[in-house]
């Protein structure tokens, strides 16, 4: 679902066959690299279907100051020589530094969504939501970054706002920016490591395959299951209408107690709906009361009518 990972595909396809497939990848196949190196410029396959464009889309590529990705880049040669310690030296090389730039943006652009997500100071609003999208734009919205976070999952996450703010936000992000409900974070702990680059590395000691991949480890986290677990029901109805939504992947992660923050719940492997009926199990043994488990009910209900 995004078209960062056209590149990495094509690596670990192709570069296995053959050493012809591989010198030719690496050095020969500028137009291939050129088509890949274009689908970075708007990291999220237009909305009428791959090859269309809507005029959203269209807007967000002339701000991006990019061309369109779905036509072929002509091969442009020079008479300039460039030191090959700052110039990539082969197609391969410039698609892996467009994309390492790609992933530098979005790494970039979540840490300065973390920040407002958790500030009681300057916490998150819709405004600042599309600030930091226009200001790193390109960015790969549905790409984990290397401490596994996804901008869909840390907006519902945010602390301090009103759950109409978070929805705004979440509307944003997926009809406008393409992000997609049913990509997870990944709840990365201590000793864990992720990495987003690009990475070129044999299979094994012995061989000569080289593969191109991207990794983030951890456990998964849904932005449905945030959205169940902290009983915000106008986010959840809107995520169940988005097309092709599954509500019943199941996430890992630790949610406080509205009737007891100084508690927490922990669940592992747990659906929107198991999550939901959770915490309300362990708000009722908590003291909480019947008017502040209306959220909670709306989200049960809801997910129980999506089945």
């Amino acid at each position: 679902d995004s078209p960062s990972y056209v590149g990495p595909c094509i690596c670990y396809q192709l570069r296995p066959l053959s050493k012809k497939w591989r010198d030719d990848l690496d050095n020969e196949r500028g137009n291939l690299w050129s088509l890949a190196t274009g689908n970075l410029s708007l990291d999220y396959w237009p909305r009428g279907g791959i090859g269309s464009t809507s005029k959203d889309d269209d807007a967000a590529l002339k701000e991006s100051g990019s061309k369109r990705p779905t036509k072929r880049a002509r091969n442009t040669t020079t008479t300039n020589r460039r030191s090959a310690r700052i110039q990539p030296a082969s197609p391969l090389e410039k698609y892996k530094h467009a994309y390492n730039l790609l992933m530098s943006r979005t790494e970039t652009a979540l840490l300065e969504l973390t920040e407002h997500v958790h500030s009681s100071k300057k916490p998150l609003s819709f405004s600042i939501m599309k600030k930091i999208l226009k200001e790193f734009s390109p960015i790969a919205i549905n790409r984990r970054v290397r401490t596994g976070g996804t901008f869909l999952v840390e907006v519902c996450r945010s602390r301090h706002v009103q759950e109409s703010v978070i929805l705004k936000c979440v509307k944003l992000l997926i009809e406008e920016h393409g992000a997609n409900p049913n990509v997870p974070s990944a709840e990365v702990g201590q000793g864990l490591a992720s990495s987003t680059t690009l990475t070129l590395g044999r299979r094994t000691a012995a061989s000569s395959e080289v593969t191109c991949y991207t990794s983030s480890q951890g456990k998964e986290l849904y932005a449905i299951v945030i959205a169940a677990a902290r009983a915000m029901p106008t986010v959840v109805k809107y995520l169940l209408s988005c097309r092709n939504i599954d509500p019943t992947l199941k996430g890992s992660s630790r949610f406080r107690l509205f009737s007891n923050p100084r508690k927490s719940v922990k669940g592992v492997d747990l659906s929107a709906l198991d999550f939901a009926m959770k915490m309300k199990e362990e708000e009722i043994e908590n003291g909480i009361c019947a008017g502040d488990l209306k959220g909670l009910n709306k989200v049960i209900s809801l997910l129980k009518k999506a089945g």
